[in-house]
């Protein structure tokens, strides 16, 4: 049974179906089975115990990400209207995104800075169940923009996003947590305001709803008026999208349990992708945009996999 628990995205594509929040009582399920002493597959708990040890699920050197953080100009900022957070799969494996983001938000002239720390959000740990440590990191997170002093936050990790928005409350309930914003929320309004110019790109696009930023989100129109505002753009949808979307198969803990599965899961969802006409395959999530990539390279796919954000960045 708990390997049947364990196994799920958290994508909550059974909440749409059945009409009622599955995705929180198999969360609770998962919770219990710790505490209970039935602990998940070893291969799940590794996203726990790295947290614990290192302060990130990669275990990577908190170090080396100080030193990356260091070279953006905008760590030195003491005070600004948003304050960009930066999550671990973008620090540690996606920096590229990393840079269309700030590539963005400098060409509209938005008043940021960015925190110069990798401090887990605590998504990984508690999507597998450990609420324990999930709390542990919320308890950081919070205290570091308290000391601050921010605004609000801008987030560009779906996940994080997800975290700061619905799980914090929560897990943290005497807490006070800055509003949050995701970066698409922010790019279409820079957008919309003619903050941002695109050039035209001739292209046949699709786009990929993140689980934590579609369905637990509700963030679906942002992310389609910024493709849209790109010229020469023709944006299709696949047959699953929206509230209906499929996942891409990394969440909950499943790439890291289960890799091969969720790499195969997001193979079929490249392939319904190419089977509209798409030649990119855009997504708002940096782990989305990791599994993704790697599902396209499974299938020998020649879809261009990218983010909103580093598509929007090349055409400005």
């Amino acid at each position: 049974m708990a390997d049947r628990v364990f196994a799920c995205t958290s994508c909550g594509l059974c909440d749409v179906a059945c009409g009622y929040d599955q995705s929180t009582a198999i969360q609770d399920m998962k919770a219990a089975l710790l505490e209970s002493g039935v602990n998940a597959p070893e291969s799940y708990m590794r996203i726990s115990e790295r947290t614990k040890e290192t302060g990130n699920p990669y275990a990577e050197d908190k170090d080396a990400a100080h030193a990356y953080l260091e070279t953006i100009p905008e760590t030195k900022l003491d005070s600004a209207d948003f304050t960009l957070f930066l999550g671990c799969t973008e620090i540690y494996r996606e920096q590229d995104q990393v840079d269309s983001v700030l590539q963005i938000l400098r060409a509209a002239k938005v008043s940021f800075n960015v925190i110069s720390q990798n401090i887990c959000c605590g998504s990984p740990t508690f999507r597998v169940g450990d609420d324990a440590q999930a709390r542990v990191q919320a308890g950081l997170v919070t205290s570091l923009f308290a000391d601050m002093s921010t605004s609000s936050v801008l987030a560009s990790c779906s996940g994080c996003y997800r975290m700061f928005v619905h799980d914090y409350p929560s897990l943290i309930p005497e807490a006070e947590f800055p509003p949050v914003l995701h970066t698409v929320q922010l790019i279409d309004r820079l957008l919309r305001e003619k903050k941002l110019k695109p050039r035209s790109l001739e292209a046949v696009v699709t786009y990929h709803d993140p689980c934590h930023l579609g369905r637990h989100s509700g963030i679906y129109d942002e992310p389609r008026r910024i493709i849209q505002a790109i010229p020469g753009l023709k944006l299709v949808e696949m047959e699953w999208a929206h509230k209906f979307s499929k996942c891409c198969g990394a969440g909950g803990g499943f790439r890291s349990g289960r890799e091969e599965d969720a790499i195969s899961i997001a193979a079929r969802r490249v392939q319904e992708a190419e089977s509209v006409g798409a030649t990119i395959l855009l997504t708002a999530c940096p782990f989305c945009l990791r599994n993704l990539t790697d599902g396209a390279e499974r299938i020998s796919s020649s879809i261009k996999i990218q983010t909103v954000e580093s598509l929007l960045a090349e055409q400005l």
